[in-house]
């Protein structure tokens, strides 16, 4: 490949991750409109600022798991670009379509020597790894939907799927994508857990039960916004399934707002992400971005 390609595959990618960057602006901008600045308070403000910082961070857990599924395909890059690589190309799954990001990826890593064929592999298999672990969340969310289970027996059913799911993972598929499932079973927990302090922030009941049900219904809904196709990063598949399943348990005017102040905190680590992505690429003068 030459010089002029790679270069135009990076700018490629890049772009993509530039037209993500303005349609997380716009829904930033939507979602500042409809939150109740007052009902929120300064602390309440704070705390979103600080979920931000802790979610977008926790993107580094995706990012390391795709370099483990590279890895697995027998694709050797520094870790800096990995991060780098999907921090940039992250941003475009706002954009119409939900597939911009791995195309942009796709690009970035076809810029960087590597062959199409592991990069598309890559990609499927992050969407089927990725799938397979928030489907062990459900049970978390059962009570919501079957009173009758208590939050603890929901709880103990989530640890044994988690075991037998990653026991399995690493049994027929090894140990890079095992731990690929790991990392991305951190990232969704966390994730979780940002939700279910969003729903505390602007007023809904505390409670290690309701917490434990809370995530568990995030990453449930996390899950259908992503296997929708043409959903940019989920939009209003994920909203819909929870202001179902947090209808039995929360006013709806809670639930959206713990919605959007949840939206909130998701986009704006995203773009923090991306910015760190970004930054820490011109600092450490990486030059083998292609």
């Amino acid at each position: 490949m030459t010089a002029s390609t790679r270069a135009v595959l990076t700018w490629i990618g890049a772009l993509f991750g530039v037209a993500g960057t303005a349609f997380v602006a716009a829904r930033l901008y939507a979602y500042w409109g409809v939150i109740d600045v007052a009902g929120i308070g300064r602390g309440g403000y704070v705390l979103i600022v600080l979920l931000a910082v802790i979610y977008g961070a926790a993107n580094l857990l995706l990012a390391f798991a795709w370099g483990e599924l590279l890895r697995h395909l027998g694709v050797e890059r520094p870790l800096r670009w990995t991060i780098w690589a999907y921090a940039t190309s992250q941003l475009a799954k706002y954009a119409p379509g939900n597939v911009l990001q791995f195309l942009g990826r796709q690009a970035l890593g076809v810029a960087a020597g590597i062959p199409n064929l592991p990069l598309a592999k890559s990609t499927l298999l992050e969407l089927v790894v990725v799938g397979c672990t928030a489907a062990l969340f459900a049970p978390l969310a059962l009570p919501l939907v079957w009173p009758a289970i208590g939050w603890a027996v929901a709880s103990g059913l989530f640890v044994l799927c988690l075991a037998i799911g990653w026991a399995a993972a690493f049994r027929f598929w090894g140990s890079r994508i095992a731990a690929a499932a790991l990392l991305q079973c951190l990232f969704l927990i966390v994730s979780g857990l940002c939700f279910a302090v969003a729903f505390l922030i602007v007023g809904g009941s505390a409670g290690p039960g309701r917490i434990a049900m809370l995530s568990g219904a995030f990453v449930v809904a996390w899950l259908a916004g992503l296997v929708t196709p043409g959903a940019p990063a989920g939009v209003g598949v994920r909203e819909a399934v929870l202001l179902w399943l947090l209808s039995g348990v929360a006013t709806d005017t809670t639930t959206l707002l713990a919605v959007v102040a949840g939206r909130l905190i998701t986009v704006a680590g995203d773009l923090l992400f991306y910015a760190a992505g970004q930054l820490a690429a011109f600092r450490t003068g990486m030059d083998d971005r292609s």
